[in-house]
């Protein structure tokens, strides 16, 4: 209010227009003028557009907005904002936001940061009411940035918030349906903001099966090596996390890992080692396709007690089995030498006629 009527008397002025000259073309009186320019009043809204006319300026530098002005002081506030990751000053930070909320109303972004802030700021206060309002607020605050933020990074980061501090306050429920809400591209996965307000053994459940899609990942990427060491660390992972030896249908990446094995011993004209290898491939193989006919206990302990995995879900590449895929890898000529041997002789005929 003040502003407007600074500008006005600046105008005027630059004009060379008396209080009452100016009150005469807008048809006001001159003492409405002079409660304009103290800041007791405002011009109504009918009078700004004549106003802005009558001093050849628009609205905008009537009302003082300042486009180059405004890129300014957002970058010195975003300044100060980041400075408090550095000192760790949360309540610095909560001014800040709150401050760059009040200049910059429109802006999602400034109003995410502040939800955050303030969600994390209710930890510090003891008394229990106040705890619970500051964290009503926040959710309050994030609701209002997924509803009008049309930035799908600024919206998945309130969404984030509002299940994490829904689900501190008991309302599981309301939380879930936000996490529904979690685009699937961006990098924090929808998976885990459901792991925020998921509990019991629907939350056990949903864990197992992010374990399970991490732990292939992380076998498939380690293999990409293809060297002894990873081997040895993809077997040290699958041993760690499946201790009670059922490794269901990991089966099939350790018959990979015996048949590299077999391939390095070969080329160092190992075939003692190399036999080894391979009938502990034989062996993996068949327990995977006792898996994929359904004929293993569906779950591994500890880690995956609570997952049942249907068979017709899991991605086959072919239509043979891996006992008939080990049988088809010793024909490769690095092999010729070993299919001579009589232990491997046997075991690969007893497959044949199986």
């Amino acid at each position: 209010m003040h502003y407007i009527g600074e500008k006005i008397k600046e105008l005027r002025r630059k004009n060379d227009l008396t209080q009452e000259k100016l009150a005469d073309q807008l048809g006001v009186s001159y003492q409405t003028v002079s409660k304009w320019e103290t800041g007791v009043t405002s011009p109504d809204l009918s009078l700004i557009v004549p106003l802005a006319r009558l001093f050849k300026v628009t609205t905008d530098e009537l009302f003082g907005f300042d486009e180059n002005a405004d890129m300014l002081r957002k970058k010195e506030l975003e300044g100060e904002y980041e400075e408090t990751w550095k000192s760790g000053d949360l309540h610095k930070r909560f001014e800040v936001s709150k401050q760059a909320v009040k200049e910059f109303p429109d802006d999602m972004e400034w109003h995410k940061r502040l939800a955050w802030t303030q969600a994390m700021c209710s930890f510090e206060y003891k008394d229990d009411a106040q705890y619970a309002q500051e964290q009503e607020e926040a959710i309050k605050r994030f609701a209002l940035v997924i509803e009008n933020a049309s930035d799908e990074e600024v919206k998945a980061s309130a969404i984030l918030g509002i299940v994490q501090y829904l689900s501190f306050r008991g309302r599981r429920d309301e939380a879930e349906k936000y996490a529904e809400l979690y685009p699937e591209n961006l990098p924090f996965r929808k998976e885990y903001v459901l792991l925020q307000c998921l509990e019991g053994e629907k939350r056990t459940v949903h864990h197992q099966k992010m374990l399970d899609r991490a732990m292939i990942d992380l076998l498939n990427l380690i293999g990409e090596e293809y060297t002894d060491t990873a081997c040895d660390a993809q077997e040290r992972i699958l041993k760690t996390m499946m201790p009670d030896g059922n490794y269901l249908y990991y089966h099939c990446i350790l018959g990979q890992i015996y048949r590299r094995r077999a391939d390095f011993r070969m080329k160092e004209g190992d075939c003692d080692k190399a036999a080894e290898m391979i009938k502990q491939a034989f062996y993996h193989a068949e327990e995977y396709d006792r898996f994929m006919e359904g004929n293993i206990m569906p779950q591994s302990k500890p880690f995956f007690d609570k997952l049942q995995w249907n068979v017709d879900e899991i991605c086959k590449t072919g239509t043979e089995t891996d006992i008939e895929e080990m049988l088809e890898f010793l024909k490769k000529p690095l092999y010729s030498q070993l299919r001579e041997r009589d232990d491997i002789k046997a075991l690969t005929e007893n497959y044949a006629r199986q």
